[in-house]
């Protein structure tokens, strides 16, 4: 830790030109933007270069201290296509590498500028896994680690993530809205999640879209095209229901119709860190990982229910199935409580 720590001397002419990598996934590359916004502000006059996996460019693209968005191609990750790229690093000054991947250390190695990287606590985060009666302590939040790669420039941050949307998806928010007109600001509810051990059961999403439905609040369900088939009854219950509407457009609409949404209720998933990264205040909903691994939504005003299940977290970052059979973790996480925790956001009964 004390070689992170060590202060760090900018080169003479002065930082002109920064590389920032975070590769992957979603909410890890928006839990990444207040490092972002720190190094525009110690540095007005650098550029700032963001590299990140295509599929997830969207959440850097349109952010105003990010002068240019270098995507990985899906078909260009090979480590020939890595050791190709690298070059393209020997023009910056200063490198941060928020990711500390395989892939991010071999586009880093041999650079001559400065790389500043995120400490990973790996080992501690493992101990939560699978040693938990070692009793480690939490994992301090991604935001908080990314601080500690900044702080040998003596760079601070301040504030939670910022996401911005773009000019044409706000534009296409507030038409979309209009023409809905739900009367008020809508509850939005995300289900989707990559892995299966991060998804409240359908069956506790149809009790509260039921109980919000009752209590007259609008439902916005946001997921991508493929979650929404894979949720059928659900689909058909916001298609039912004039107080409802499912959106399945691409990141920048989905960010800024969450923006206009009074909260969201959402797993430990990418628009989880969207959500929060938009103002919007969040519900968020943990199963086989937990918050102890520094993941939980960054900001204040959001409420992170876990039920701390003995066998809870079982992974890092998810599974196909619950590995003892019996997903307590969010069987046992009732819409009762969630509906509960949302009405604390929203100040009315759900």
């Amino acid at each position: 830790m004390s070689a992170r720590r060590r202060s760090l001397v900018p080169p003479a002419g002065g930082v002109r030109r920064i590389a920032v990598l975070r590769l992957s996934s979603l909410g890890d590359v928006v839990l990444c933007l207040p490092a972002v916004e720190a190094l525009a502000a110690a540095f007005p006059e650098a550029t700032i270069d963001f590299w990140v996996k295509e599929e997830y460019a969207d959440a850097v693209r349109f952010h105003p201290a990010v002068t240019h968005v270098r995507a990985l191609e899906r078909d260009a990750r090979r480590l020939e296509d890595l050791v190709s790229m690298s070059a393209e690093l020997e023009a910056h000054d200063l490198i941060v590498d928020l990711h500390g991947s395989a892939r991010t250390r071999l586009l880093t190695a041999r650079q001559r500028a400065p790389v500043l990287r995120s400490p990973s606590y790996r080992l501690r985060r493992v101990r939560w896994v699978h040693a938990r009666w070692s009793a480690p302590p939490p994992v301090p939040p991604a935001v908080a680690r990314h601080a500690e790669a900044l702080a040998p420039l003596g760079v601070t941050l301040s504030g939670p993530a910022r996401l911005h949307a773009g000019a044409e998806a706000e534009a296409w928010a507030a038409a979309w809205l209009a023409a809905w007109a739900p009367g008020a600001a809508p509850v939005a509810l995300c289900p989707g999640a990559r892995h299966a051990t991060k998804r409240w059961p359908e069956e506790h999403w149809a009790a509260l879209d039921a109980r919000l439905a009752a209590a007259g609040v609008p439902r916005l369900w946001l997921t991508t095209a493929g979650e929404r088939d894979a949720l059928p009854s659900l689909a058909a219950r916001a298609a039912a229901d004039h107080a409802a509407r499912w959106c399945a457009e691409p990141l920048p609409r989905a960010a800024a119709l969450l923006s206009r949404c009074a909260a969201a209720v959402t797993g430990d998933s990418g628009l989880m860190h969207v959500a929060a990264a938009r103002g919007a205040r969040v519900v968020a909903l943990f199963g086989s990982t937990s918050p102890v691994l520094g993941f939980a939504p960054a900001g204040a005003g959001h409420a992170v229910l876990c039920r701390d299940e003995p066998c809870q977290p079982c992974t890092l970052h998810g599974r196909a199935r619950c590995p003892r059979g019996h997903f307590r973790c969010m069987r046992e996480l009732r819409p009762e409580a969630v509906a509960a925790a949302l009405a604390a956001l929203v100040g009315r009964a759900v």
